[in-house]
């Protein structure tokens, strides 16, 4: 928690939260994530590794989580806390940019997307670069699975995506909302 506030602090503009994402918040999004083996899952933001934890918690071991993280503070903790699981990879990468760094892992497609990006504070013109390439790289029956703290890019997401499904996390600080994207 501590790294958490001291990071917020520093970079209010890049993390768009004022707590660490909960249990529940986390445990409502993996929810969404149908775990099999073989799989690749894309997490854009991994933070201070709540949601990353149950990603990992949960997946085989055959299966491979790529997280991306700008933040170093946050990249360096997650590269800790998770140096047990060898289907973890951490980059200090732009979510924006992340068929790059695809491309450079010679990876064509994602199971699911998992993000945390904090979408009400993006420039529209990173959101359409973004949401360009987003359904591009997920498998057919993928899921880009988002939470946000608003109803904001409700429509957005929906102009993107075909189907666009909504949870909500009371437990959280502030409550969220989870978007189901497919």
């Amino acid at each position: 928690m501590k790294l958490f506030v001291k990071e917020v602090v520093n970079s209010m503009k890049h993390i768009g939260a004022i707590a660490p994402s909960s249990k529940y918040l986390a445990n409502n999004i993996i929810k969404h994530i149908n775990f099999d083996e073989d799989q690749i899952i894309l997490e854009f933001g991994c933070g201070n590794g709540a949601i990353t934890k149950q990603i990992l918690k949960q997946m085989p071991s055959s299966s491979r989580l790529i997280s991306l993280e700008i933040n170093d503070p946050f990249m360096k903790h997650c590269q800790d806390r998770f140096k047990i699981y060898n289907n973890f990879e951490v980059y200090n990468h732009s979510a924006i940019e992340f068929d790059l760094l695809l491309q450079e892992l010679k990876i064509e497609k994602v199971d699911y997307l998992i993000s945390s990006l904090p979408l009400a504070i993006l420039p529209k013109a990173d959101l359409d670069i973004l949401f360009k390439k987003i359904p591009e790289y997920l498998i057919t029956d993928g899921s880009f699975v988002q939470y946000q703290y608003s109803l904001n890019k409700y429509k957005y997401l929906k102009s993107v995506f075909d189907s666009v499904k909504l949870g909500f996390t009371p437990i959280n600080l502030p409550p969220a909302f989870v978007y189901r994207c497919s």
